[in-house]
């Protein structure tokens, strides 16, 4: 199935879960990130719940410190 992050297609298999996805990224760290599957926002402790279907789209957003 075809999943989009961030504008970019990926494939991945059947019952692939948001975790796994984002898991194959090989992201450097993901602390400070959420995940909006589908333009709502997941819960961390959904990640490994959620799985995805084809056409998804998942935008990773990273935290920025400011004042």
């Amino acid at each position: 199935m075809q999943v989009t992050i961030n504008k970019q297609n990926y494939q991945f298999d059947e019952n692939t879960s948001l975790e796994t996805a984002i898991e194959t990224l090989e992201l450097k760290e993901t602390n400070g990130i959420a995940l909006a599957l589908n333009e709502e926002i997941i819960p961390r402790s959904e990640w490994q719940k959620t799985i995805l279907f084809d056409e998804d789209k998942i935008i990773i957003i990273g935290a920025v410190a400011g004042g």
